[in-house]
């Protein structure tokens, strides 16, 4: 929409001439070749646009990855390809090569450690940060003893490549790899279904990525010449939904969730382990004819509000002190709540990694969804953090949240360290003052994608765009308005090649920082009428920004205008550029 306030276009213009389109398709080595096609008007569903390339796919790989993507109101550029442990991250660890952040548990019996943990070390891998729900381990399978296990063991390979699309949320991987022939090595994943779009590895080295019937992650070399350490970089998606999770949209009870769940899936539990569930879940007065809202949300609150405090008496059954008394830190809750919900028949599994551990629950039409149960720890320490941002899922968790909940380190509260305060402040904002890392649709919601930074995107959603012919956006007189400025462009650019833009956004004369801005083209001398979405960037702490833009490949040769609107949210009006 446009404000009320029509403002003037800016004197910066770009001409894409003919030579420009010439060059481009030559190839000249003076100048960035884009390896990624430009998207084509037939395609039936929106893509999300990647920005320019890196190179040529490795050795077989499908794809090369891209330069950028963007996640929410974030540019996420590709990350370093160093190739030794030692120009990573400090701390960071091999995989492949043990130790810390690097194994993968096959097996895990509970303890009677229920005190709060000192410190939390986690390592990050991902961009977005996940942080801390990394997936490196995943248990779907319960012993007679209680013992964890993965009960679906068998690997298989999983394709490489495809394309994304706005229901799914993207993600960089970075790490380093001890490859040797024939050895599968575990990978971190971000959520069960999550695909790996593309990837690049220095040294050049073919890869097959694999999976268990666990959703556990591998990757692995054939190649007779590989072995050593190895810096792997993939772009990946997956569903949104598992990070936001739902109760299916059709009323259903946990035994219709049974009967809707696939043989593969179907929770298999010894049957002196399913007397004790069952016991818990008559204290809590669960039973599997519930309304699931209603059942699901007693399980969630009371596994939930257990207590990092001294161990129960113990009378040899381990399960029954944890649910009797509620103590426990996260690994104590994940394992306790597993049981108990396999038991009532909702698919559940016990996933972790170095600093947490949490569950995932398969509902009929949701699929898995990831479900944090909190925890205990006196302080949590992350490397390789820096520059990252951290995931935005598109919807807050519904279920219950006691108080004990919702003060610790998987909300990053407490004493956490190794992320900036800009970072924590980022996570924390609601969904209506910064959109979700998938924003693609109207209102930043229901999308993975959104108009890359350097791509001609649509859906511009809650955007103010510039085009005169459009209603009048509101101005609420409670909130202040932004002034957004050009303040350096480049006077020509190719299309097909990346355009510099420089700007301002201030407020009452003040530089306003982490505030998102949207760059369009209009024909020059329009008033901003059929202008086309460019991209987008954010402002750094002094309110200004640059950032390179790629021009659309299908931009017709003429003299536009650069345009700079905001969107309005839950503290400043929309706006648009000013002279």
């Amino acid at each position: 929409m446009r404000p009320r306030t029509r403002f003037s276009a800016l004197a910066a213009t770009l001409v894409v001439g003919v030579a420009g389109l010439a060059i481009a398709q030559q190839g000249t080595p003076h100048r960035p070749v884009l390896h990624e096609d430009f998207p084509s008007t037939e395609k039936a569903e929106p893509q999300t646009p990647m920005i320019g390339g890196k190179g040529s796919a490795a050795h077989g790989a499908p794809a090369s990855n891209p330069a950028a993507f963007t996640a929410g109101d974030k540019v996420l550029p590709h990350p370093a390809m160093e190739a030794t442990p030692g120009e990573g991250p400090k701390g960071e660890p091999v995989l492949g090569g043990g130790g810390f952040a690097a194994d993968r548990e096959t097996e895990m019996k509970s303890d009677y450690n229920t005190e709060a943990d000192p410190t939390l070390h986690y390592a990050s891998v991902f961009n977005p940060d996940v942080l801390p729900f990394k997936r490196m381990s995943a248990l779907d399978g319960i012993g007679d003893d209680y013992t964890l296990r993965i009960a679906h063991g068998v690997i298989g390979e999983i394709p490489v490549g495809g394309t994304t699309d706005k229901t799914r949320d993207r993600f960089w991987g970075s790490m380093l790899v001890e490859l040797k022939p024939g050895q599968d090595v575990p990978l971190p994943s971000v959520a069960p279904d999550m695909r790996v779009l593309s990837y690049e590895i220095k040294p050049p080295v073919k890869l097959r990525f694999e999976k268990d019937g666990a959703d556990n992650f591998y990757v692995r070399t054939d190649d007779p010449r590989a072995s050593g350490t190895y810096r792997l970089v993939f772009l990946s998606d997956a569903d949104a939904g598992y990070f936001a999770p739902e109760l299916p949209a059709h009323h259903m009870t946990p035994r219709q969730v049974a009967a809707a769940t696939p043989p593969e899936l179907r929770p298999v539990i010894p049957p002196a382990v399913q007397r004790q569930a069952m016991a818990t879940l008559g204290h809590l007065g669960i039973d599997d004819g519930m309304e699931l809202g209603v059942a699901f949300n007693k399980l969630v609150g009371y596994f939930r509000a257990f207590a990092a405090k001294p161990a129960p008496p113990q009378t040899g059954d381990v399960y029954r002190d944890l649910c009797d008394s509620q103590a426990g830190v996260c690994r104590h809750r994940a394992f306790a709540f597993m049981i108990t919900a396999n038991a009532l028949g909702i698919p559940t599994r016990f996933v972790t990694n170095e600093a947490h551990a949490f569950v995932e629950v398969w509902f009929p039409e949701r699929g898995w969804q990831r479900i944090d149960l909190g925890g205990a720890a006196l302080k949590l320490e992350v490397t390789g953090a820096d520059d990252k941002t951290l995931h935005r899922p598109r919807a807050e968790d519904p279920f219950a949240k006691p108080d004990a909940y919702k003060n610790n380190y998987t909300q990053l509260e407490g004493d956490i360290k190794g992320l900036s305060s800009r970072q924590i402040a980022d996570k924390h904002k609601s969904l209506d003052q910064s959109p979700p890392s998938g924003a693609f649709g109207p209102g930043g919601k229901g999308g993975g994608g959104g108009s890359g930074a350097g791509g001609a995107g649509e859906g511009t959603g809650d955007r103010i765009l510039p085009d005169p012919n459009l209603p009048a956006a509101q101005i609420d007189p409670q909130k202040p308005t932004p002034r957004l400025l050009v303040t350096q462009s480049q006077a020509s650019a190719y299309r097909g090649d990346a355009l510099h833009v420089e700007g301002r956004v201030d407020v009452n004369g003040k530089g306003l920082p982490d505030h998102r801005v949207d760059i369009f083209l209009a024909p020059a001398g329009s008033g901003g009428a059929r202008s086309k979405p460019l991209g987008n960037a954010v402002t750094g702490p002094d309110g200004s920004f640059r950032v390179d833009l790629q021009v659309p490949g299908t931009v017709e040769l003429a003299t536009y205008e650069i345009w700079l609107s905001s969107p309005d949210d839950a503290t400043y009006n929309g706006a648009l550029s000013t002279e």
